[in-house]
């Protein structure tokens, strides 16, 4: 379990330095993608200790989000547009969206 986090949040780090590198973007659209990407990375920052992550649905979602991530950072390192990265970054998005409702689940069940 540890491991695949652990590569979620380094794939998405090198996402981020990646297209700091790149100067396809304006400041704006950079400063937004950075933003959205930081927030990504967050949910899995935040919640890396919770238990149910080492169960069996926890593997397959942090399984799923460290495919989005390595998706997003291919369609950055190959200098794709902007727009086919931003659909990446979405697919990365909706991950980590799925993530946060399943630990609001499962932390209202606890309280």
């Amino acid at each position: 379990m540890g491991e695949s986090l652990e590569t979620a949040k380094s794939t998405l780090e090198r996402v981020m330095e990646t297209l700091r590198g790149s100067s396809n973007a304006s400041e704006n659209e950079l400063r937004d993608i950075l933003t959205r990407l930081q927030a990504a990375r967050n949910t899995l920052v935040q919640n890396e200790r919770k238990i149910w992550l080492r169960t069996k649905a926890g593997k397959e979602m942090l399984s799923d989000y460290g495919e989005a991530s390595q998706k997003l950072l291919g369609v950055v390192e190959s200098g794709s547009s902007l727009e086919v990265a931003e659909e990446a970054l979405t697919e990365v998005e909706a991950q980590a969206k799925r993530l946060s409702d399943e630990i609001r689940k499962r932390s209202m069940v606890v309280t």
